[in-house]
């Protein structure tokens, strides 16, 4: 183990696979869920030895208001992942020009609290440091991916771009549901996003159309999309017109003798 690694508590934080789990694998796990007993403390680094990932699958990271308060009012709950500056290049190595002037490190899950972590006036952040949670282009961006979709907060089409970009790697739907932990359908379903016409990518980006009814469209022939849309949005309004009007079961009579 480095130097730097003792100085951070870093080391195999993420990689102490059990069980034939690769290194990698592990690290991408532990980016998506709590710290385990006996899990190293994540520990704190200034904000300005940090950089913004500039593969984020996040194409915006919108008004941090809110997180920038939640940080600065009530701390830090959870702590962002991220990785040397010099193992994150030599995994993107075109990327040297988007790394902020002056940094050490890399965020891989975490881009928005970091952000919002500056907005707010903090000095420090806290961090857990591991260089294995990728050594490819595609490995770090899975990294990202993992995390935000066990947490459920990216948007639907970066979501989607960044599942058809994986794709390339793993082949298939059902290879790449496999490595996610999810179903094929749950991957199909979200790629179909990808084949939406450019207005309804539009309407689902200003939240006037809903992702889980548009990704029932995607499938459909550009021409047809529009009008079963609008086919699937008169059925469900139906089916809760009818959940509404439905009689409440009759009172049991507890009295009544058997």
């Amino acid at each position: 183990m480095t130097n730097k690694a003792k100085l951070l508590g870093a080391g195999t934080s993420f990689g102490q696979a059990r069980g034939g789990i690769s290194a990698r694998r592990a690290a991408i796990d532990a980016t998506a869920v709590a710290p385990t007993e006996g899990a190293p403390p994540p520990v704190k680094l200034p904000l300005d030895a940090i950089s913004l990932n500039p593969a984020n699958p996040r194409s915006e990271l919108g008004d941090l208001t809110a997180l920038a308060a939640s940080l600065r009012d009530h701390g830090q709950k959870t702590a962002i992942s991220i990785m040397g500056r010099f193992a994150y290049l030599e995994g993107n190595p075109d990327r040297k020009d988007g790394l902020e002037e002056g940094t050490k490190y890399v965020v891989i899950d975490g881009n928005s609290r970091l952000a919002a972590a500056c907005e707010a006036g903090l000095t420090e952040i806290k961090v857990m440091v591991d260089d294995d949670l990728g050594s490819t282009p595609d490995e770090i961006l899975e990294s990202a991916l993992v995390a935000n979709v066990h947490r459920q907060d990216l948007d639907p089409l970066d979501e989607a771009k960044v599942l058809q970009q994986l794709l390339t790697v793993h082949g298939t739907q059902e290879a790449l549901a496999a490595h996610l932990h999810r179903s094929q359908g749950w991957v199909s379903q979200r790629l179909a996003l990808l084949g939406l016409t450019p207005e309804l990518k539009e309407k689902l980006q200003s939240g006037e159309e809903s992702a889980a009814l548009l990704r029932r469209v995607g499938k459909k022939k550009p021409e047809d999309q529009a009008e079963h849309l609008k086919h699937l949005k008169a059925k469900k309004q139906k089916t809760d017109r009818a959940a509404e009007t439905k009689p409440a079961p009759p009172a049991q009579d507890y009295y009544r003798v058997i």
